[in-house]
């Protein structure tokens, strides 16, 4: 996939998630195989106010979009020189988050609800950058206003490279199905690149949206959640719809302990503890008594204990196959 002057070498690319998109993730992310990140959320406004300590973007990270908020079509276009300068790869304008903090200030998916603003914030924006341009909408406003498509052509008409669509309404939030249709009648209505988001969680889902959308990229958020995985292009074959990435328990903390080393590497040691529970948390999804295991690292203060922590439940999962390996053994000796 190409958008605009950079060329992707995946059309997998991970969503832009507050809080959960820092660069130690990202870096993850891409080294496993993805294409391009996405930062959480910026504030534009908050950029041009705190400059250095407001984004970080790293050396091994890259290609990454920079993705900002904001109504103002002036203070984006000046955060987006700012963010291009800083080393972003693209920028993103948000016209699609649904939350009410942004929406009060007229960004995120209020943008939609104004074509006009829209137009002016692309001119300008395209004005101060080189870098491509991209922006991530919704359907719309609610199911009586579902703007997609006329926003997308927008996009085309002023300056976007490309435009990624999450396909349910600001209404809906993350409830309810992704409109997938809709993504495709966007790849209909313009030549720009599309990147199709919303409820890809598996390989067999990514293949099957990029066949009944004719998207060009695929947009993984929650599916990439304890799973970076996810963007391997050895899981390109898992094309079953029961199939499932399943890493041994060794590769598992192999990659915890490589995530904590870039998470300490970006915030230090205390900081990378307390950001690394969640994502252990998610890594030890769907094994053998994990909900335990979640609510005993929520007291975890310390690298030492979260590491023995790990350690300790692996080794159960570990005995516990060991165990029911060895009784179905005996059972099919006393059986023959």
């Amino acid at each position: 996939m190409r958008l605009g002057n950079l060329q992707l070498n995946h059309f997998l690319v991970l969503a832009p998630m507050e809080g959960i998109t820092d660069p130690a993730f990202r870096q993850l992310a891409k080294e496993k195989g993805c294409g391009l990140t996405f930062t959480g959320m910026v504030s534009a406004e908050g950029l041009l106010r705190n400059g250095e300590s407001f984004l970080e973007i790293g050396e091994d990270e890259h290609p990454v979009s920079v993705q900002l908020f904001g109504s103002n079509p002036e203070v984006l276009a000046d955060a987006a020189k700012v963010a291009e300068g800083k080393g972003a790869d693209a920028i993103d304008i948000n016209m699609g988050c649904p939350v009410k903090q942004v929406i009060e200030t007229g960004a995120g998916v209020d943008l939609m609800r104004f074509p006009e603003k829209v137009k002016r914030i692309l001119v300008e924006v395209r004005k101060e950058v080189k870098c491509p341009l991209t922006i991530k909408i919704r359907a719309g406003w609610d199911k009586e206003s579902i703007n997609a498509v006329t926003i997308s052509k927008i996009a085309e008409d002023f300056g976007a490279d490309g435009v990624s669509i999450h396909p349910r309404t600001k209404i809906q939030g993350f409830r309810g199905r992704a409109d997938w249709n809709l993504i495709g009648e966007v790849k209909k209505a313009v030549k720009i690149p599309v990147i199709g988001n919303g409820d890809v969680t598996t390989p067999f889902l990514t293949k099957r949206m990029r066949e009944e959308t004719g998207c060009d990229g695929v947009m993984i958020g929650r599916g990439a959640l304890g799973n970076p995985w996810i963007f391997g292009p050895d899981n390109s074959d898992l094309s079953e719809e029961r199939s499932a990435i399943s890493p041994s328990l060794e590769e598992r903390e192999r990659v915890i302990e490589h995530h904590f080393s870039l998470l300490q590497n970006h915030y230090g040691e205390k900081r990378a503890v307390q950001r690394i529970r969640r994502h252990v948390a998610w890594y030890s999804k769907g094994l053998p008594s994990s909900a335990s295991f979640r609510l005993q690292l929520f007291g975890v203060k310390e690298r030492e204990a979260l590491f023995e922590a790990v350690k300790s439940y692996f080794d159960f999962i570990k005995e516990r196959v060991a165990c029911q390996s060895s009784t179905s053994t005996e059972n099919r000796l006393v059986i023959g």
